[in-house]
Parts: structure tokens; sequence; C-alpha cells
């Protein structure tokens, strides 16, 4: 039988790649980062494409510039299909000042991997998706072997419609924040937008949205289908500032205007940004994405969030009470205390 949920009460410690910490000691958090985003594959076969050991103390010294100006603790959004490597990670942690949470998931915009493509529900060989067991091991025993807990899980969704790979991992993340009570990350794009397709696929299997955070969502152009999403309860992640693909002037004013219109709690701000990403050249980067570091919220973007009349408490509110509520369950507890009485 499945386990059932271990977290329908909230928990005061939360697992880093160093050990576990506690609840209150998370600090300023960045709720949507990474330290490498590339194709382990490649680099084995070509190692010249990149030198790992120099990448993680530039991972590690960038990490730092952000300790410095406040941020204390990232969550590194890596999953499986970008490249997640728990020994890298590991060796940038052990060199940073910066907590390091981890994330399980399956990042799929192509198909599922052959791996697990013809096993599964409706599959050639018919059987319940060993997606889910495999998942919910990183959050109940630990990532590859390590004690570091996975303590989100993740996917993608950049249809319009859901296909049945879409259908099938919505399923599978459905089961292990079921069993787990661990919040749901979906990568949504923006652009068609499709966040509330998003909600839709997890809801059909019963998944709060409270519980969802709708990476990137932030970056919603259509004001009233982002206060529809807004609406729903579910976390909106404004997570990619430093980015190019929207002005930064727009970033900030979904913020504001969803502070506005009571969505103060719902709101986490991050960066998207990975130290190394081989999906372009370094220099090409550098020329089109400037600021996409982990020091650019706090550097520019919150002070210019004061000017324009958001509170140290607001403040503290979206990089500390969010974060920390997001992790560590509180959410589906209040939810559950309020269903009771």
């Amino acid at each position: 039988m499945p386990a059932e949920n271990t977290r329908t009460t909230p928990s005061d410690r939360i697992s880093t790649v160093r050990g576990d910490i506690s609840a209150d000691a998370l600090g300023m958090t960045l709720t949507h980062e990474h330290l490498f985003v590339w194709n382990p594959e490649f680099h084995r076969n070509f190692p010249a494409l990149w030198d790992s050991a120099a990448g993680v103390e530039r991972a590690a010294r960038r990490l730092d510039d952000a300790y410095e100006l406040g941020v204390r603790t990232i969550v590194d959004l890596t999953v499986l299909g970008q490249g997640r490597d728990p020994q890298l990670i590991a060796q940038v942690a052990e060199k940073t000042r910066v907590n390091i949470v981890l994330a399980t998931g399956i990042y799929a915009l192509d198909g599922l991997p052959q791996i697990v493509r013809y096993r599964g529900p409706g599959e050639i060989l018919d059987m319940p998706d060993p997606l889910v067991d495999l998942l919910e091991s990183d959050i109940r025993d630990g990532v590859a072997g390590t004690a570091a807990k996975a303590s989100l899980v993740k996917f993608a969704c950049e249809d319009q419609e859901a296909g049945p790979t879409l259908r099938r991992v919505a399923a599978a993340v459905a089961e292990v924040h079921r069993r787990t009570g661990v919040p749901v990350v979906v990568h949504t794009d923006p652009d068609l937008p499709n966040a509330l397709l998003a909600l839709d696929l997890l809801g059909k299997h019963g998944v709060d949205p409270g519980d969802v955070v709708l990476a990137h969502a932030g970056d919603i152009a259509d004001a009233g289908y982002l206060r529809e999403v807004a609406d729903s309860g579910a976390y909106i992640g404004c997570d990619r500032f430093g980015m190019v693909m929207v002005p930064e002037e727009q970033r900030v004013s979904n913020v504001l205007d969803l502070v506005a219109r009571g969505h103060l709690r719902q709101l986490l701000l991050s960066h998207d940004c990975a130290s190394f990403i081989d999906h372009f050249p370094e220099e090409v980067r550098q020329s089109m994405m400037p600021d996409w570091s982990y020091d650019h919220l706090p550097l520019r973007v919150i002070p210019a969030l004061r000017r324009a009349g958001l509170t140290d408490g607001d403040l503290t509110t979206l990089f500390e009470d969010n974060p920390r509520r997001l992790l560590t369950g509180r959410a589906a507890a209040t939810r559950e205390t309020r269903h009771a009485t």
C-alpha cells in the first residue's frame, strides 16, 4: 500500500544539502533558482565543453555574493530532465554559507525518457507509474543516497492542452504530493498563458491550489488572467527577475498590483537563475542578461519595491514568511484546521 501523508502537521525542520536546519533559520530565501542546468551525457562524452570544478567554485562565489546582501537560502529546482547532479551540488554546499534546499520531479517537454516511457498506466507495460516511487524516495529517503531530502516536487507544463505525457506526469506528481504532503511546483508558460490548465490538471487529482507554486506566472502580461490565477489561492512565482523576456518594470508592476489586491502572502520572488546553463554560450548569456544573478533582487529590485511603497514588513513576508510557510507545510495545516472548525 502507498505510504500515507507524513506532513499533516507542520515541520519545524528543513532538509538542506548540508543537513537539517530550523525553519526559522531559513532567513531570506530565493525559492526558484538553479545551480547547474546541463546535459550530463553530453558533458561526460565531451568533457572539454565545461570545467565542472571551476563551475563549482564560481557557483559558490556567486552564492556568497548574494549572502553578503542578505540571502540565506536558495531552493534549487533543478530536477530530472534538467541535469540535477547531487554530487556537484554537494560540492557547492561545502564552499558557500548559503543553505541549499533540493527538489524532486521531472521536466519532460518532449515526452518521457525511455527508462519510464513504456512502463506505466496504459503503456506497453501497463503497471503503476514507476515515477511515483522514484520521486517519493527522494523525499522520504534522500536524494541519490544522501541525507538531503527533497522538499518540493516539480513538473513542467508548456502546453495549451493536456496531452498524454502531461496528464501522466501531473497524475504522478499529484500522487507523490498526496503521499508526502510536499508542495507542488509547476513550470508554467506565462506567454500562453497556461497556469489555470496546470491547476485544473492537479485539481482533478485532489491537489489544493494552496499547495501549488505556479512558477513564472508572475510574468503573465494579461492582468485579468493573472488576477484570476491569483484568486485561485495558489502561490504565484514572480521568479524570473533579471531575465530578458519581460521588462523588469512589468515584473515590478505585477508584484505591486497583486500586493494591492491582497495577494502578498502568495507571492514568491526569485530569479530562476543558473550559475551555469549549457543552453547558450556564457558570453552570450552575459551580453543578453547581465543582471541575471542571485544578487539582482537585493541589489536592484528590492530598492525599487521600497520606492514603490512596500514596507520592511511586506518584504519580510515575501522573502521569509512565504518561503517558510511553503517549505514547512503550514499552509496545509492551516486549511485543515479551518475545515475542521
